[in-house]
């Protein structure tokens, strides 16, 4: 551990059990003043039952009054006695409880930011609507690390509950960006309902970081050309996608459940791409000897750098660093691939 974070966990803990102790006090002291007042008025007023006197000793601390008990001076001075230390000692109480419960949100939402802080290569969805919840399900079933930014707190808790890092915040302002480490991110999705939302997003993550993969939600068909210009490395727009599927549903219905099967992982196969890194041992092999040993595999098309996509590339090849490779397969022989294709 971080020999300086130790002193700023200590001392995070220790206000909480400190807060906690003053809480416990508190309420120690206003037990006390009810037992006090409830044998006081047993005391000075013979006539009352036990019950009684604890009912005027409540109603006496939380000043609701139900009309006068006939109390006589002896009475009366006590009962402002006890009306004063008791709500004086729960005013006490209420603020130390709301007091913890602040502190606790606020020390909660220190240590998630200081994870963020220590995070690289990680995604950003800035927007979890019905899209961004969709996004975050998929990265969260592929295991990799998610900042969610929204401004919305239902939706804000809904990430939360989901175990993603969560920043409360508009998405599109410089110091909430940075707060999600966008500097230091893999890929950001901006996918809010609103193009402008997004295109802000796409501009001020672009600006911070010239190198990570941006994926831009456009319900404005003629506004893809400006995410583009903004910075945008991909941009969808999801009206125009579900009509191309549903078209491909009626026409080709057979391919559309094949690639739905494959894209979603709800079959053994599942379709997906490997990238060979600097020093992978994959760097110089063919495909037709990586498949050798790979049966399960089939390489659909390969994407070099400077190249068009070739579909069906020549077996005999040898793969280069860089080369993304588009291959079908078993989850095992796909997991088994990407490690190899990556650094040794």
């Amino acid at each position: 551990m971080d020999a300086k974070r130790i002193p700023s966990a200590f001392s995070d803990a220790a206000l909480e059990q400190e807060q906690r102790r003053r809480v416990y006090r508190a309420l120690a002291v206003l037990a006390i003043i009810v037992l006090i007042g409830t044998v006081g008025f047993w005391w000075l007023e013979p006539e009352w039952s036990a019950w009684d006197a604890l009912f005027f000793t409540f109603i006496s601390i939380t000043t609701v009054g139900y009309g006068d008990y006939g109390l006589d001076t002896r009475g009366e001075v006590f009962a402002m006695l006890i009306m004063l230390a008791g709500i004086a000692t729960c005013t006490f109480v209420f603020g130390q409880v709301v007091q913890l419960a602040v502190n606790r949100q606020m020390t909660w939402r220190k240590r998630m930011l200081k994870h963020i802080a220590h995070l690289s290569d990680h995604f950003i969805i800035c927007g979890v609507g019905r899209v961004g919840q969709a996004v975050c399900e998929r990265f969260q079933e592929a295991g990799q690390p998610v900042v969610v930014i929204d401004s919305n707190d239902a939706r804000c808790e809904w990430a939360r509950e989901h175990g993603h890092f969560v920043i409360t915040g508009d998405a599109g302002e410089d110091e909430t960006l940075l707060a999600a480490g966008v500097q230091r991110c893999r890929g950001l999705v901006a996918c809010t309902p609103s193009d402008h939302a997004n295109l802000v997003v796409t501009l001020t993550a672009r600006s911070h970081n010239p190198d990570c993969t941006i994926i831009a939600r456009a319900d404005d068909h003629g506004a893809i050309s400006k995410f583009q210009r903004a910075g945008a490395t991909r941009v969808v727009a999801p009206a125009m996608f579900g009509g191309h599927q549903i078209a491909t549903m009626l026409v080709r219905p057979h391919l559309a459940d094949f690639l739905t099967q494959m894209c979603a992982g709800d079959d053994d196969y599942q379709l997906s791409e490997i990238v060979v890194d600097p020093g992978s041992p994959l760097a110089g092999e063919t495909p037709a000897s990586f498949g050798k040993n790979q049966p399960e595999l089939v390489f659909v098309a390969l994407k070099r750098n400077g190249e068009p996509t070739r579909i069906r590339p020549d077996a005999s090849e040898p793969f280069e660093v860089g080369d993304v490779a588009i291959v079908a397969g078993t989850l095992s022989a796909l997991t088994h691939a990407r490690t190899l294709a990556k650094a040794a």
